[in-house]
Formats: structure tokens, sequence, C-alpha cells
């Protein structure tokens, strides 16, 4: 159990996941460290680790840890708030404040790439189940055990749109400058991921008879490497089945990492003039 969940496998032993232990608030809260060490990736453990161990005044966080470990637990925090309030009066219905609390949060955190449960899926409303997509897209952090576009690149893309709307065209963040190559990559990677998620989800409703967001649902699930599912998996078609663990290869070795794959590597010695066109 402690090795599924730090590995964000979400693979299931009991049959229910965590749903018997869902009013122990022990173990879950020992899943929910451990699901969060697996996720926020290796580096920054690294880096913590040199913080603790060195003088703190000599020491600096890279760029890279900062601007993950917040996005990480800022969205963290938004799904928290999120669920909590489209779930209110919903599946939590009911609910002591401190059961909604945990439930709230444990789908925080499972829903960005661990998988574990302690609830069936099918019992929240349609916008949490679109939220959970969201979250299962986003994934983890770069360097970790999950899956997902990573949450750099989601903060990278959210950061161009700020600092382009304000007539920047470079991104200053805690007093240094993302590379431009950084950049490119961002939208590559997010690029690539929204075409093959979408060319998934076309695939899997032509093979499949299932609703569209349920598709959905599982198709960012399995790029997400989550696990999460509304209960349609083992009724899809072999084709379907096929389609899912190309999505899961490819969310958990990353777009980038697909794309220098076929990237053949040769020099370019000549230029063509440069020619601006009409874009959005």
């Amino acid at each position: 159990t402690t090795v599924r969940a730090f590995t964000n496998a979400g693979f299931d032993i009991f049959g229910d996941s965590l749903t018997r232990f869902a009013g122990d608030y022990f173990v879950l809260t020992v899943n929910m460290i451990l699901i969060l060490f697996g996720a926020i990736g290796f580096p920054v453990l690294m880096e913590v680790k040199e913080y603790l161990t060195r003088p703190r005044k000599t020491y600096r966080f890279s760029l890279f840890v900062k601007i993950n470990v917040l996005t990480f637990f800022l969205l963290l925090l938004g799904g928290f708030f999120a669920i909590l309030m489209l779930e209110n009066d919903h599946s939590f219905a009911g609910m002591s404040w401190h059961e909604k609390f945990y439930f709230a949060l444990f789908y925080s955190i499972t829903a960005r790439s661990a998988g574990l449960s302690t609830m069936d899926v099918n019992e929240f409303a349609l916008p949490t189940q679109l939220l959970l997509c969201a979250m299962m897209f986003i994934g983890a952090s770069p360097s970790s055990v999950g899956g997902g576009i990573r949450t750099t690149t989601f903060a990278l893309l959210l950061l161009m749109l700020v600092y382009y709307a304000r007539g920047y065209d470079e991104i200053k963040v805690f007093r240094r400058e993302i590379h431009p190559e950084d950049k490119q990559k961002a939208v590559m990677v997010a690029t690539g991921a929204v075409l093959l998620v979408s060319l998934s989800l076309f695939l899997l409703a032509v093979t499949e008879e299932a609703p569209l967001e349920t598709l959905l649902f599982e198709a960012c699930s399995a790029f997400g490497t989550t696990g999460l599912s509304l209960g349609i998996t083992p009724q899809l078609s072999d084709v379907g089945k096929l389609v899912l663990i190309g999505l899961m290869f490819v969310g958990r070795i990353g777009v980038f990492a697909l794309l220098l794959l076929f990237r053949p590597r040769r020099k370019v010695n000549y230029h063509y003039a440069k020619e601006r066109i009409i874009v959005g």
C-alpha cells in the first residue's frame, strides 16, 4: 500500500482501493504524504535535502524548484476548494465538515497522478469529473513518478499568456528570466498532448459505446497515468485498451521525450528570408 502510494501507481489489492479506509484519517494522511513525495519530483527532494544539510544562508533554490513547488501547491489548493464547492451539496451532502475536508483534499491530491480513491468517482457531479480530467491532464511534476504535461509546462503556458497580455516578450519571475527554448518546449509539449488526447478520444468514440465525457475521463486518466476510472475500462474493446496503453506510455515518459525520439540530429546551414503571418 505504501509503495503504490509513493510511486503513484494506483494498483488496487483490496478490490475497493482505499474505500474501506475512508474514515481512517491516519491512513489517508499517510497515503497523501507519500503521494506528494512521489509526485512533487526528485529534483525538489534533492534540493530540500541540500538545503537542510548545508548552511541555509548560502543556499539558493533553483528557479525550477520555485516554480514547480508553487504551481504544485496552488493546483492542489485550487482543486481542493473547487471540489469542496462543487460537491458540497451533491456527493458531500450530509457529511460532517471533516469528512468533506478529507474527501476534497484527498481527491485533489490523488487526481494528479496517484489514482487511489475513497469513494466511487461516478458519484461526483459532471463539473467535478471534468475538473478531475483537467487535473489528471496536467499531472505531476517533471522528474517524478507521475505523468501528464507536468506542472512546469502548465505554469509556463499561464506565464506566457499573462506576460504577453501585459506587453512583455520575456518572462521574468523570481528575479530570473525564462529561457526562450523552455517556452518553446512548453508549447510543444502542451500542443502535442492536446493533439494526442484528442486523437485518442476520437478513436475511443469510434470503437466504444460510452458517453463522451466518460471516454474523456478515461483518456485523461491514462495520459496522467492516474488510474481513476468511471468503471468502463474492463468493458473496453481491444482497440480501446491499446489506445489507453499508448496514452499511459506517452504520459509516463513525457511528450517531449517522445518528440526527441523522432527528431533527427542535423544542423541547418542556411536560412530563408523571414516573413510575418496573421495569427489568432
